[in-house]
């Protein structure tokens, strides 16, 4: 590991420590106890000191809200309500004599309608009539007055009610109150006593209101005096009780003589010391550290170099600062189980980018990241931990990196099953299993997205072959494909073939088949810059050949890997293709030119007849050099029986082993006798004749 890679893992353990210090220990300057119900606890707390037990917010608001439905609402008489209604008289009266004469009736009659006055014949005649209009006014005043003498109410308050009076409150019986509709009556009444019956009931409507009304001011002040009333405590726990036993599961009563200890210290102000805390950030520095410099070593290990090359500029170190905020959301910001956390997108896409065996790493250290900030909780992680580990082992076995319905698939049934699992174990109620598997599914929905976004990221950036792209690659109206149709019909036609011979091998292997035919349709592209040296284009390369130098001939047969890695990068081809391009020949020699050198007695320079490499570096690339030689050689042969084709591959497979071509692959004995019997079949139907070589092919046909 070099300083700049510590340098960066530190900084990153920093960061993870103080969201750390900010969210989880450090947030809180007293003791706390981050325990959820249900939770084994793994300690046992004896209380250092007597302390009350508090309810919980819960019960407190409970028992609150049982103390305000026992409080009876205190009622006033209003005199406003008096008072409204003699300043509504005045109003109307004043309209009245406002119009003393007769041909104002219908202006009189719209004011009236604005102030709801009554606006029939008779009440109208009062503004024409003054003496009518005073007798009427006087009559009107005094029922007012004489209505408003006993309370009136609108509401069914039963046989009694509280009576809020002179700074006192009692209890009295209705029955020394009016009712609102009797007491309307009695309004009409009294004006038709005095014979203005004709507009009494609708100026019933306008005097007569309920007056004895709830005392709002008062009415605040007993709810506040009841629910402080209301007790907070519920009990004690003295000195050196147990509050929690070591192995117990986590009860709500748990929980709250926890919460109930930790407002005791605060009570007397018993703060952890600065050195406490410190200790609290230095030991978390210094887990986080630990995990980091073993991730950034585990890298150089378990990531394959062809891999690595591209995934070094991974921010994994920022990875685990997700995973840190990841459990600050869940467990301090929404405060809801932690099986929601989208645990397993991390290490799904670092196993897509840089293979099973660090995604699987990676699964281990995020649990251990999460851990401190789920408060030391085991269960979530576990059911995290192992669903994410049977995802990447069946998505790894089924080859189904880039196919991310599966994963997810694959990843909720995982996440059902463990928790389903540790579920029975517990004796979990069905509306918790149930809970959690909401949860478990939120957490893969977002996991497989996550994943899919991160990896289809950089393999764009990286230019990698996805499996849309490898689809792409194979529409023969790519123009690359279409060039070669078209201008190099020969090799077009030899691609094919090589094509059909090293998917079919690359299946056998168990190779990725896809990237393999694209391979081979690709891998001979540079022969488009000079088409006509080639001899399966040209019947008259040899021509061409003979008016040049043998090396001058070689340096221009070994440029078509060149110009063709030129081309795939021009026109965008993954790095997985273009690696077959460049690795297909190895470093294998130009043998027809050089035996031309040496014939005509010169003395050749072997680098001059040697391909650049590198040596194919994957099983797909050595399958396709393979069924390249293959291809060129049966066809270059007049072939008589299935025997001479399977000498052909032997002594093709051992001359490349003897030469040291796939020395760099991860390909065996056995699997190339897998693909020696998987191109057979393909083989026997080709005998189309080539130029004949000494001993090997032509290599400008290669």
């Amino acid at each position: 590991m070099n300083s700049k890679s510590f340098v960066y893992a530190l900084i990153t353990a920093v960061v993870i420590a103080g969201l750390h210090h900010i969210f989880a220990a450090g947030r809180f300057a007293y003791p706390e106890y981050r325990l959820t119900e249900g939770q084994v606890s793994d300690m046992e707390l004896i209380s250092p000191f007597d302390f009350p037990i508090l309810k919980s917010e819960e019960q407190l608001k409970i028992d609150r809200e049982r103390a305000l439905e026992k409080l009876q609402t205190p009622f006033s008489v209003s005199d406003q309500v008096r008072f409204d209604a003699f300043s509504s008289l005045d109003r109307i009266f004043a309209t009245l004599r406002q119009h003393p004469n007769s041909s104002d009736s219908e202006e009189l009659a719209a004011e009236l309608s604005k102030i709801k006055a009554p606006i029939s014949p008779e009440f109208l005649a009062l503004a024409t009539n003054a003496d009518a209009r005073e007798r009427a006014y006087s009559a009107i005043y005094n029922a007012i007055s004489a209505v408003y003498k006993t309370p009136i109410y609108d509401l069914a308050a039963g046989d009694s009610l509280t009576l809020y009076e002179g700074d006192k409150l009692k209890r009295v019986s209705v029955d020394g109150f009016q009712e609102h509709s009797k007491a309307k009556t009695s309004f009409q009444n009294t004006l038709s006593r005095s014979g203005h019956s004709a507009f009494a009931e609708q100026l019933s409507e306008n005097f007569v209101h309920p007056n004895l009304l709830v005392d709002e001011t008062k009415y605040q002040e007993l709810k506040q005096i009841a629910i402080n009333a209301v007790p907070t405590q519920e009990g004690e726990v003295l000195q050196n009780e147990i509050i929690l036993r070591k192995y117990s599961r986590v009860s709500k009563s748990d929980l709250n003589k926890l919460s109930s200890l930790t407002e005791a210290y605060k009570a007397r102000n018993m703060t952890r010391s600065p050195w406490q805390r410190m200790g609290l950030s230095l030991g978390m520095l210094l887990f986080v550290l630990i995990v980091l410099l073993i991730t950034n070593s585990a890298y150089s290990l378990l990531v394959p170099k062809k891999l690595a090359q591209d995934s070094v500029e991974l921010p994994i170190n920022l990875s685990y600062v997700f995973t840190a905020l990841f459990g600050v959301l869940s467990n301090y910001v929404l405060g809801v189980n932690n099986i929601i956390i989208p645990f397993a997108m991390i290490p799904l896409a670092l196993a897509i980018l840089t293979g099973f065996e660090f995604g699987i790493f990676i699964s281990t250290a995020n649990a251990l990241i999460l851990n401190p900030f789920i408060n030391w909780e085991a269960y979530a992680p576990v059911i995290l931990l192992l669903a994410t580990s049977i995802t990447l082992v069946f998505v790894r076995k089924i080859k189904a990196w880039h196919e991310p319905l599966k994963i997810w698939l694959i990843l909720t049934l995982a996440l059902i099953v463990v928790n389903l699992s540790l579920a029975l174990y517990k004796n979990d109620p069905a509306i918790i299993v149930l809970r959690n598997s909401g949860y478990a599914l939120i957490s893969s929905t977002v996991s497989v997205l996550g994943a899919t976004a991160i990896s289809s990221f950089y393999e764009r950036r990286w230019n990698r072959s996805t499996k849309q792209a490898l689809l792409e690659l194979l529409d023969f109206n790519h123009p690359l494909l279409k060039k070669l149709a078209t201008q190099a019909v020969g090799t077009y036609h030899h691609s094919l073939v090589v094509g059909n011979l090293a998917e079919r091998a690359a299946e056998a292997i168990g190779a990725d088949a896809r990237l393999t035919r694209v391979g081979s349709y690709y891998h001979d592209i540079g022969k488009l810059v000079n088409t006509d040296i080639f001899t399966e284009n040209n019947e008259d390369s040899s021509s061409i050949h003979d008016k040049l130098a043998p090396q001058e001939s070689a340096g221009m047969v070994r440029n078509h890997v060149k110009e063709g890695v030129d081309l795939a990068e021009k026109y965008d081809i993954p790095k997985e293709v273009i690696d077959i391009i460049r690795e297909h020949h190895g470093t294998s020699r130009i043998r027809y030119f050089l035996d031309v050198a040496q014939r005509q007695g010169l003395d050749p320079d072997l680098d001059d007849f040697t391909y650049d490499g590198p040596k194919p570096r994957s099983k797909e690339s050595a399958l396709v050099m393979l069924a390249d030689i293959v291809e060129s050689t049966t066809k270059a042969k007049d072939l008589k029986s299935k025997d001479e084709l399977e000498k052909i591959i032997d002594d093709t497979i051992q001359r490349l082993i003897r030469d040291g071509q796939f020395d760099e692959a991860p390909i065996t004995i056995s699997d190339l006798q897998k693909a020696k019997m998987a191109m057979l079949p393909i083989l026997e139907s080709i005998y189309r004749k080539r130029l004949d070589y000494p001993d090997e092919q032509k290599p400008h046909d290669e």
